[in-house]
């Protein structure tokens, strides 16, 4: 009954346990594809809870309607061809706002250089300090052959190499990046390529893929009952990651030159550092969107 050779299957078999989800170390057959284009995404902004299908067209809060009123009354719902075009006007025209970029921009490059700065002091620290304990050592080493018992200083010379082992190996790390500059006109490059991501829904070869694309864009969809009429409000939050990402062209890589050589690179520690840090206010603008 076989209808491919067995070399061919092995191939294929192990190709197959290769292949993981973009982003994860997830195996493709443990993740499945998302229903519809935001599925997952969709959070209720008085439970917390998710928002899932409750009919073929239309979403609404899953505690509301499996755990009652005490969980949750937010009972309304949103159509998904309504959603859709919300969310999508949203990443194509308020994420990326461009002088909520300018100011991202500034205090990220400042953040980043600030921790570079920082950075570089700690290694030369570290420098330093090899040196002294290399040095002791070696002081130790002469004062055995000098003649000084070797087991009054054997603790002494153990403490001094391990901490020559740790010192090395912190100092094989590669020094901090050169700091970080964006591109002044990343907001419209983000902007043409959300456009092009758009189109590629409507294309039977490129909307898997664009799909993909513009998932990564959205970290969180939440839905609000609208305080007038009985709607609901949207606030989209950006993955700043996969906004940065697609803003500078490096989808799938850190860097990027822009024409005639000026970086438009970005870290990915430094990007996470800043988001956690005292800036992280003065950024939101970027992430958010009121839809």
């Amino acid at each position: 009954m076989r209808i491919v050779e067995q070399d061919l299957w092995d191939a294929v078999r192990a190709r197959q346990g290769e292949l993981k989800t973009a982003g994860t170390k997830v195996p493709v057959w443990d993740r499945r594809r998302p229903k519809t284009l935001f599925s997952g995404l969709m959070a209720c902004g008085c439970c917390g809870g998710g928002f899932a299908k409750i009919s073929k067209d239309s979403f609404g809060c899953s505690p509301a309607r499996n755990k009652g009123a005490a969980v949750c009354s937010n009972k309304r719902t949103i159509k998904q061809a309504d959603l859709k075009a919300r969310v999508l006007d949203a990443l194509a025209n308020h994420l990326m706002d461009p002088d909520a970029v300018q100011v991202f921009c500034e205090e990220y490059t400042a953040e980043r250089n600030r921790l570079k700065a920082a950075a570089a002091g700690s290694r030369k620290e570290k420098e330093q300090a090899l040196a002294r304990a290399k040095r002791d050592h070696q002081k130790l080493v002469d004062a055995i052959i000098a003649g000084v018992p070797a087991e009054q200083v054997k603790d002494r010379m153990i403490e001094l190499d391990t901490r020559r082992q740790q010192l090395e190996r912190e100092l094989e790390q590669p020094p901090a990046p050169d700091p970080v500059v964006f591109h002044p006109s990343m907001a419209e490059a983000y902007r043409e390529r959300v456009s092009r991501l758009i189109k590629g829904l409507g294309s039977a070869e490129g909307m898997e893929e664009a799909k993909k694309a513009l998932r990564a864009l959205v970290e969180r969809i939440v839905l609000t009952p609208a305080a007038e009429g009985d709607g609901l409000d949207l606030t989209l939050e950006g993955d700043l990651a996969g906004l940065l990402r697609l803003a500078t062209g490096a989808e799938g890589a850190n860097t990027k030159k822009a024409s005639g050589g000026a970086p438009e690179a970005f870290d990915m520690h430094g990007e996470i550092v800043l988001v956690a840090g005292a800036g992280n206010r003065r950024i939101l603008p970027v992430l958010s969107a009121e839809i």
